[in-house]
């Protein structure tokens, strides 16, 4: 199937979807700005405004709740059920995005006690709550908050673990290219999001790496992880509790491999590229040839 994906608000998921539709046999184009008229596709997908493609379609998937229904096409995408508005009338479909299960893998155990959080320094990814957290967990404890500045710079970030009394046990790396070498390290992943989330790229490297998750209860989270099962669930920003959590787990390690296990399961099993390009074929062909 001939398919052109475009992007006008997350290029890095549009991205990755082209990647997981070229692995599942599809041509494919990410965002073109040529050759769109001979290469006359079946579909557009599109992440955020629908994108006017020159030439005749059957079909154009917009990705996003949020904006998607303040356009018109013919179908909409969504990454999961929380994502759905309510009393939707518009034909849709539940996919998730993928993870690359190849690339996010367990690696040797850690024996470190290091905890690790990704995310851009915003109010929304909730780091102000790890950051108190660790002023209850054990102090042989340490924890790394990598991403990139946002509203917060790494100085007032530093600067609010110095006031908690904790800055001497979290390091801020800033925007890391290749985090594999962080995940490797650390012995628990943490995502402490206030708010709903389309999707949580960090949560299911995480669990694809086969770390034990601990997860703020906001949506798209809670249709990722399984509390008790693929990880542990908090109040979002209840510092209180998730200190108690990580101090849990640290000492029960009977139950972090199991989270570590079940978790790995569950990506590769709903969340690869190989999975999540065959529910995207079937969709599609449905959409396309019925």
């Amino acid at each position: 199937m001939r398919i052109i994906v475009t992007s006008s608000c997350d290029i890095q998921n549009a991205e990755r979807l082209s990647q997981v539709l070229l692995l599942a046999g599809h041509e494919v184009l990410f965002q073109p700005n040529e050759n769109v008229n001979s290469f006359q596709p079946d579909v557009v997908i599109c992440f955020g405004r629908p994108m006017v493609v020159p030439g005749s379609f059957h079909v154009q998937v917009v990705r996003w709740a949020l904006e998607s229904v303040q356009n018109e096409a013919d179908f909409y995408v969504f990454s999961n059920k929380s994502n759905v508005p309510l009393l939707f009338e518009k034909r849709y479909a539940v996919i998730p995005f993928a993870v690359d299960t190849n690339k996010f893998c367990p690696c040797s155990v850690s024996n470190s006690k290091t905890i690790i959080a990704l995310g851009k320094l915003n109010p929304a990814k909730g780091h102000k709550t790890l950051i108190q957290a660790m002023t209850l967990v054990d102090e042989k404890i340490t924890a790394v908050i990598a991403g990139q500045e946002d509203f917060y710079t790494i100085e007032q970030m530093s600067d609010f673990a110095e006031l908690m009394g904790v800055k001497h046990r979290i390091s801020f790396p800033g925007k890391v290219g290749d985090v594999n070498s962080l995940l490797n390290s650390a012995s628990v992943g943490i995502v402490t999001s206030l708010g709903n989330q389309q999707v949580s790229n960090a949560a299911m490297e995480i669990m694809s790496s086969g770390i034990p998750l601990l997860a703020a209860a906001t949506g798209g989270l809670c249709d990722l992880v399984i509390d008790g099962v693929t990880g542990l669930i908090h109040s979002p920003g209840n510092w209180r509790q998730l200190a108690g959590q990580i101090n849990h787990i640290m000492t029960n390690h009977g139950l972090a491999d199991e989270l570590s296990v079940n978790a790995r399961n569950y990506c590769e099993k709903h969340l690869s590229f190989n999975t999540v390009g065959k529910m995207w074929t079937q969709l599609l062909e449905q959409l396309c040839f019925s």
